[in-house]
């Protein structure tokens, strides 16, 4: 499982790659004007690493939620991901940022009836994260009523950190994911 110690991730066999090497590989693979030469190919492999790097803490979480949902009592569809090279160089374009400041490459979705469910399933997972001693929830922002200003999507989302990686859970109700879907994701791809 990746750590992060200081200023450096812990990644595959234990090889040290600084936060300042990953942050270059977004910032050099970011570019659209750049040539693709023998750097951008070793970035590429920090990239990567960095990107994977997310799976087994996400993987835990996933497991983690499907077990305390069993208990809820209520039907869901849960789902995790690891947000897609493509998607990423994107978003590292439009907002300027660095690669090690994303909260959304790995990310888990549950979905649920309606929103009473949702504010039902907040609760409950607020605590659960909590009580687990695994998790530390970093924000929660509620984008439901209003939908996000860039594109109105809607969902109530939690930040967590878990071995020092950054993990984001969307929580929508049916409506929501329906919309989502419609508006964000190509039609031949399953969801």
């Amino acid at each position: 499982m990746p750590r992060q110690f200081g200023g450096a991730y812990f990644l595959k066999e234990d090889k040290m790659i600084s936060k300042s090497k990953v942050d270059k590989a977004g910032r050099i693979l970011s570019d659209k004007d750049r040539n693709y030469d023998e750097l951008s190919l070793e970035l590429d492999y920090v990239f990567e690493e960095f990107r994977k790097s997310y799976l087994a803490p996400l993987t835990k979480l996933t497991l983690s939620l499907q077990e305390w949902l069993q208990t809820y009592g209520q039907q869901y569809y849960i789902a995790q991901r690891l947000k897609r090279k493509p998607q990423i160089l994107r978003k590292l374009r439009r907002f300027s940022v660095r690669l090690t400041q994303l909260q959304d490459i790995g990310g888990c979705r549950i979905v649920v009836d309606n929103n009473e469910a949702v504010d039902g399933l907040v609760s409950f997972l607020r605590t659960k994260l909590t009580d687990s001693g695994d998790y530390t929830i970093e924000r929660e922002t509620d984008y439901r009523d209003w939908g996000r200003d860039d594109s109105g999507y809607r969902a109530y989302h939690i930040i967590l950190t878990t071995s020092g990686i950054r993990l984001e859970l969307q929580l929508r109700s049916q409506l929501q994911h329906y919309w989502t879907c419609r508006v964000f994701v190509p039609p031949h791809v399953l969801v």
